[in-house]
Formats: structure tokens, sequence, C-alpha cells
């Protein structure tokens, strides 16, 4: 994330996420399963503000970013394009800061405002990546100031990938392997990618998909694409990446079969759904070569695109 202190509020820019590796290993006791996944943070954002109040009321101010949602209206029905936003009260977003409220005793209140450009049910993150930035801020604004270990405990209760965002931006590599149920993080220093988001029409349930895959009797290894992460030879990654969640989304839309024999005619270095879908991705060989596959991907009319670059340490210096 990116974040700025100004002198009423903490303003935070949540990014995105994709799941360059998603495995699964196993089902665990509380219903969770086990997996293994390498998780980049890229350069799609939701703004985040948050203003500390004298009062203890929560006040949520969510909507889609006006651009956005012009954007997408252009591109036919908005509310399919993007999906949807919850009320405040199931919001991560707002039980996130109710949480920190809670466990750290703060008397006073905030008033939130969430501005977003991450269409939701994409497996692109933007609830969970919202949360990251509203504990943060949140403890920013109420002068807590608190670990990112204490911070990422308090996120592990809500979200099970919503720890990997304090790892990103300024605050880390934004590449990781993590582990358990997502909430076990190991970041690593890898080299910048250049990539096209695609969020079609319609998103995917994450607990169906979940509940219709099948665990695999030699589970994928993560390592070779760790060791191509690591290096500085683009020609290293391989086309075939891993997600095990494929199978049960394509049987929940048929986007996904679409996307991937579109994406599998262009000249990519690799193509995945992310995380529970419906978001798509291609890996391209440098930020022109992202800006050209954006423009056919648009000009084939296959939903929201965007051109994006991972967002860590390493790619905020170049």
């Amino acid at each position: 994330m990116l974040f700025q202190r100004l002198a009423s509020k903490v303003s935070v820019l949540a990014p995105a996420k994709i799941n360059l590796f998603l495995e699964l290993l196993g089902k665990r006791p509380d219903g969770f399963h086990q997996l293994e996944t390498i998780m980049v943070a890229v350069s799609l954002f939701d703004r985040l503000e948050v203003t500390p109040t004298k009062q203890r009321d929560i006040a949520l101010d969510c909507a889609w970013d006006p651009g956005q949602l012009a954007q997408a209206t252009r591109l036919g029905d908005s509310s399919r394009l993007l999906g949807d936003l919850p009320p405040q009260d199931s919001n991560l977003v707002y039980r996130a800061v109710k949480l920190l409220q809670s466990e750290e005793n703060v008397s006073h209140g905030a008033q939130i405002v969430l501005r977003k450009r991450i269409p939701s049910a994409s497996g692109f993150g933007g609830a969970s990546s919202d949360a990251a930035a509203a504990l943060f801020a949140a403890s920013k604004a109420w002068n807590l100031n608190l670990s990112i270990d204490r911070l990422s405990e308090l996120a592990a209760r809500l979200g099970s990938d919503i720890p990997f965002f304090f790892f990103a931006g300024q605050l880390g590599s934004g590449q990781a392997i993590a582990t358990g149920r997502g909430e076990n993080i190991e970041s690593f220093a890898g080299r910048r990618l250049d990539l096209v988001l695609i969020r079609p029409a319609g998103g995917i349930s994450t607990a169906e998909a979940y509940r219709r895959c099948q665990l695999p009797d030699v589970p994928d290894s993560s390592c070779e694409l760790v060791a191509s992460l690591k290096s500085h030879q683009r020609t290293s990654m391989p086309r075939q990446l891993t997600n095990r969640l494929t199978r049960p989304a394509r049987e929940l839309s048929t986007r996904i079969d679409q996307l991937a024999r579109i994406c599998e005619q262009l000249d990519v270095v690799a193509h995945q759904m992310s995380g529970s879908g419906s978001g798509y991705f291609t890996i391209c060989r440098s930020r022109v070569h992202a800006r050209r596959i954006a423009a056919r991907l648009q000009a084939q009319n296959v939903g929201m695109v965007f051109p994006v670059t991972t967002c860590g340490l390493q790619s905020l210096r170049n």
C-alpha cells in the first residue's frame, strides 16, 4: 500500500493482487483449505481516507470511483463489470476498524471514505486490500502506530489473504509465498512484472469455488516459478501456471474458458485466472507490450481491462 499522513487524516492507496500460483494441499479441521499461493501486488488501487473523530462512531462512505463507474457504464452493465459494494455493517473496512477500536480500547471514532477501482468478486483482492489499508490508516490516525505483526494478527481474524497487503507498496516487496489458509506470509524480492488484468462481466463466489474444488493427488510445486521471479531473465517465466480453482470456476462461469482461448492467441509470456476468479491476467514483456495487449483486449470487448505493473519497494524504485 502507498500511504500519506496529512494534517487531519491518513490517506492510503490499496493495491489489487494476483495469484501467480495457487495450489490446494488439504482440508483443515477448521473447514478452510491448506494452500500454497504466490501473490503479487499490482498497480490498480482503491483509495481510502481515515479521519479521526472525538465520538466513537465509525462512519463509512463507500462508492465506486466516478471515472471507473463511467468506464464500466460505457462498456455495458456496470454492476456486472464491477460487482457489488456491501452495506456498511458487512463491509470488511468497517469491520476492520471496529475490530481495531475494540481490541485496542480506542475512545475515538473515525470517518472513512473509500473510493473503489478494484472490481469485486474478481480474485483481485480488493476487499482484503481495503481492510488492510483501513487497519493501517486507523492505527496511524488514532496514533496507535501498531506494528505490522499486530496488524497482521488482527487482519487474519477477518480474512485469509488480508495480511499479505502489509508487505506491499511502501511496506515491502509486494511479492510473497502464503501458506496455511493464506495468513502465513514469506515475502521475497522478485523482479518487476508488467501485466494486464481483465475483469469480465459477472463475478464468481469464492465460497462456491472452494466448495467445488478437488484436491490433487500430487500437488504442483511453486519452486520453478519462485526461481523465475527472483531471476532477471524474463524468458525464464513458465507459460503454464497453476491455479487449482480454475476448474470449479470454469463450471461457474463460461467467461473463464473464453478468456483462456483469447489470451492463448496473444503474444504474451503467460496467462491465468487470479484467485477464485472471475478476474484473469496476462504477463507481458514490458510496459509498452502490456499497453499494446490491453488495447487488443479492449477491442474484443472482454470487459474491464487494466494494464498494471507490480507494486512493491523494488518496483517503486525503478
